[in-house]
């Protein structure tokens, strides 16, 4: 029922992508963030659409009667990679707005956008008041992301990075563990103790 849910929201997001328009790219640094990856992400920006969208979808109800369904989103930035150059590259993406924006949120985003490279991982959060760790719930610790999967490791954790720093002002740690341990597989090996990346 929450992957169906979840491909339903995919569907009604690039819809609502599709219907207000598409970006154009630019270059930009994010230069007060310190990791171990030394490539840093273009990003992508779209003046003409607003940080919140409205958007009405009629919908059939049991009888057959067309409903309208109002589901407001906002416009948030997440990172993914650019499989023709290999880059990190920003993108915006629609979440639906209920509130207050989560973690997780964001990282089920970027690992949605990031599907069909690597293999399914699930996330916990555990947030203190200046950082975040992420737990990556993996079948296999020696390739965490599929053992065929195309790009690294540390571009992977990038992306969720920057998506993390982008959407929360209050984080300026991010450290990343496997199955509730200390981050190791074949490609690489985090402390536990050092951020995987800090944003100073």
């Amino acid at each position: 029922m929450f992957k169906r849910a979840k491909w339903i929201l995919a569907g009604i997001i690039a819809v609502s992508l599709g219907i207000t328009g598409c970006g154009n790219k630019d270059n930009a640094d994010n230069v007060s963030s310190k990791h171990i990856s030394s490539d840093e992400p273009f990003i992508e920006s779209d003046s003409q659409m607003s940080s919140t969208v409205n958007t009405i979808i009629e919908l059939p109800d049991k009888e057959g009667n067309l409903g309208n369904i109002s589901i407001k989103q906002k416009k948030i930035t997440i990172y993914t990679i650019d499989t023709e150059n290999d880059k990190v590259v920003a993108k915006n993406s629609m979440v639906t707005d209920n509130g207050e924006l989560k973690p997780e949120t964001v990282i089920d985003l970027v690992l949605l956008e990031l599907d069909d490279l690597i293999d399914d991982v699930s996330v916990n959060i555990t947030e203190k008041s200046d950082s975040v760790t992420v737990d990556l719930a993996v079948e296999n610790k020696s390739y965490p992301f599929g053992e065929k999967n195309r790009i690294s490791e540390v571009k992977v954790l990038d992306c969720i990075s920057y998506s993390i720093f982008d959407n929360f002002t209050d984080y300026k740690k991010i450290y990343f563990k496997l199955n509730g341990e200390a981050y190791k597989s074949k490609q690489l090996k985090l402390s536990e103790k050092k951020p995987f990346m800090a944003d100073e």
